[in-house]
């Protein structure tokens, strides 16, 4: 979900306002210092600053599940996971088997009509790619499996059957095309040519139309801005670099002709209505569901609550209909909830676990929603919180009446508007006179990695394995200024992480695409149709802001660099590295004039110094001109390390390199004009290369400033969204 305030950390009080009307007392009032997971009143809180407590009949599962299928007959539910497709009974949520897979696209699982087999999309960025068939006994369990190779790379994604079960229809997402297979021979048939980038594929036989949906919409025409997308290039919009468009393919199952139909932005998961008179499409990046006719292809639209209200993100990503089509469910991925209209009028809402990304509907009615992080980690014990140990959550409910409706509602309201202590904190943030903010973006680092070893925060020492003697400066301005021992990340790795600090946003596209990132693994945002439709954290601020970007989302210049550290190293010792590093905006056209290019982007065989000296060369003259920009964004990641990779400096080393570079670009800002007027930010990306012995997403976040406070530690409760 994406909010459009700026918040800085620490100087700003946390919510404390008791919520009117039906939100009060739902949950419990928070203390300003809680921590992530189970709360005394049973909702967990998430680090979307959310909380998340799922009606109804709960079931965690390992990884991160991304959509799920019910047999025709009702004996089993498929669940599509990262490296497998795992068979649950419906009533009891009992695992009754799994069939292995290479890693799973971001959908596609699906049954044959008859029940005997099952088929899935696999996936991964290296191209390895192929349709899993699972042959069925006759108790609906797994009883064999073959596979058919895909060439080429083409990523497939959502599958639908033919009504007699002879034809198999595949969205290719990279091949812009929707593939029929002959189901008995396993040949294919014909690749139709569809928009960009096909995700969901529903089959209409009665008037014999298999409709597409298209995350990237038409195919960009001449002279039109456009941005890369897993080597396409997809018509975007010239501010943000988001998708422009977006579009459903209706393909005649006679002709092979197409037509195309608009719908809202990032359509993905869709379906017909039982009686064949509505295809209902979700539009992530809209907030919205467009309902097609499918007979004369007209369109109208539901527009999908969010919460607080005016805000952007209920990230609608599929939809389901009940048997006897009255009911409309819509998995909502931003507010952790599924939305439910009737009569295409907004009913009211059942609360899900974290990030819902698949339904499924029973004969009966009965309700099953599979979250792709249920209510996150929920190991124990020293040493096991890591953002690594995927979660997901299955849930079952039988039809929710109107009264249910109402107060699931009421329920998931309060639950994306959670109630705080106060905290204390200023309340006019502009009486401060900041003006100028830098944000140092490091990467990877949990708390006790770095901080578990200052004995006034609340650390594990064991954990330190980057402590004061690695980390001196880092440790010198905690204490000097104040350590904050309760923030967290809000992503899991770069892929989320980077997005959710530039964006406050990660669209579905990039939470199915944990499994393999079929793509790209694009988390420097070079892929227009993960990048949110508003844009990023400094399109909010004042029309006067100006705004330096320095390495984030920046691409290796083509035609520099050196082939390893040792020579970036050489070169940087005889000051001669300047033409041997530079910044490319092609990932994010959008955002070119706003980029350096002389600036490192990520590349671990480029010390940090290198970054330090080119930051500093240019904020030294932008001081001296009365130029330095009023939002100003470094990455520095070689805190990241390369492990045990031959070739670099271990990790340690390269952790203290960081640390080295973050204290000079601190002094330099401290010696500068502008100082009085500044605020340094220091956060990392994620925390997933390390634990932490609270949680896993537990980082290091550092506030530097004429402004901050000295020689404090404040445990509030915090994250990149704050």
């Amino acid at each position: 979900m994406q909010r459009r305030a700026w918040g800085i950390a620490v100087a700003i009080a946390a919510v404390a306002a008791v919520l009117a009307g039906e939100q009060a007392g739902v949950f419990a009032v928070l203390p300003s210092a809680a921590k992530p997971g189970r709360q005394p009143g049973g909702a967990w809180l998430i680090p979307t600053n959310q909380l998340v407590a799922p009606a109804a009949r709960m079931q965690a599962i390992s990884g991160r599940p991304v959509d799920m299928a019910l047999d025709p007959q009702g004996r089993t539910l498929a669940v599509l996971n990262m490296r497998a497709v795992e068979f649950y009974e419906p009533l009891s949520g009992g695992r009754l088997a799994s069939a292995a897979s290479r890693s799973t696209s971001y959908a596609g699982v699906s049954f044959a009509p008859d029940g005997s087999e099952l088929w899935a999309s696999e996936a991964d960025r290296s191209g390895r790619e192929g349709m899993l068939i699972v042959r069925l006994g006759a108790n609906g369990l797994p009883a064999g499996e073959e596979r058919i190779a895909l060439e080429g790379h083409p990523v497939p994604v959502g599958i639908a059957f033919s009504k007699d079960g002879l034809k198999v229809f595949i969205a290719l997402s990279r091949k812009n095309a929707l593939a029929v297979y002959d189901r008995k021979s396993r040949k294919l048939e014909r690749e139709i040519a569809v928009g960009m980038a096909p995700h969901g594929v529903a089959v209409d036989a009665t008037r014999g139309q298999v409709f597409v949906t298209n995350r990237g919409g038409r195919a960009a025409g001449a002279g039109e801005v456009t941005a890369p997308s897993a080597g396409a290039r997809i018509a975007t919009d010239a501010r943000t670099g988001s998708t422009a468009r977006g579009t459903v393919s209706v393909v005649d199952a006679k002709t092979w002709s197409v037509r195309e139909v608009e719908t809202g932005l990032a359509p993905s998961g869709l379906a017909l209505s039982p009686d064949g008179g509505t295809v209902a499409v979700a539009n992530g990046h809209s907030d919205t569901v467009t309902l097609i006719d499918p007979s004369s292809l007209k369109t109208s639209e539901l527009k999908v609550p969010v919460w607080p209200e005016g805000s952007f993100g209920s990230q609608p990503d599929t939809v389901a209909w009940s048997p006897d089509g009255r009911t409309l469910y819509v998995a909502c991925g931003g507010t952790n909830s599924v939305a439910v209209f009737r009569g295409r009028k907004f009913a009211g809402a059942i609360p899900a676990g974290w990030f819902p990304s698949a339904l499924a509907v029973e004969r009966g009615g009965a309700l099953h929603v599979a979250s792709i992080k249920g209510t996150g980690n929920t190991a124990k014990g020293d040493g096991t919180y890591n953002t690594h140990n995927w979660e997901g959550m299955l849930q079952r409910m039988d039809a929710p009446a109107g009264a249910a409706l109402q107060a699931g509602l009421r329920e998931v309201k309060a639950a994306n508007i959670p109630r705080w202590a106060a905290s204390g904190g200023i309340e006019n943030l502009r009486s401060l006179g900041i003006r100028h903010v830098f944000l140092i973006v490091n990467e990877n680092r949990t708390y006790d990695q770095v901080f578990g070893d200052i004995e006034k925060g609340n650390g594990d020492a064991k954990m330190a394995i980057y402590g004061r003697q690695v980390t001196p400066n880092k440790h010198a301005l905690a204490e000097r200024y104040v350590l904050l021992d309760n923030i967290h990340s809000t992503g899991a790795i770069s892929f989320d992480g980077h997005q959710w600090l530039m964006m406050a946003f990660v669209s579905d596209y990039t939470q199915r695409a944990f499994a393999g990132s079929p793509r790209g693994y694009a988390w420097r945002m070079e892929d227009a149709l993960g990048v949110s439709p508003k844009g990023f954290f400094w399109m909010g601020a004042p029309a006067w802001a100006r705004t330096r970007i320095y390495g984030e989302f920046c691409l290796s210049a083509p035609g520099r660099g050196a082939k390893t550290w040792t020579e970036y190293w050489e070169a940087y010792k005889q000051g001669n590295w300047a033409d041997k590093v530079g910044c490319s905006a092609e990932g994010v056209p959008a955002l070119k004039d706003l980029m350096s290019p002389t600036f490192p982007g990520y590349d671990n065989k480029i010390t940090d110094q290198i970054r330090a000296d080119e930051f500093l060369r240019e904020f030294k003259q932008r001081d001296a001109a009365g130029t330095v920009a009023e939002i100003n964004v470094l990455a520095l990641n070689t805190d990241h390390t390369s492990g045990t990779s031959p070739g670099y400096p271990t990790p340690r080393a390269m952790v203290a390199d960081n640390d080295l570079a973050v204290g000079r670009i601190v002094e330099g800002i401290s010696k500068s004009k502008v100082w009085k007027q500044s605020l340094i930010l220091v956060i990392e990306d994620d925390a997933q290369n390390g634990v932490d012995h609270v949680d896993g997403h537990r980082t290091v976040g550092l506030m530097v400033g004429p402004h901050v406070r000295r020689g404090a530690v404040d445990s509030n409760y915090y994250t990149q969204l704050s």
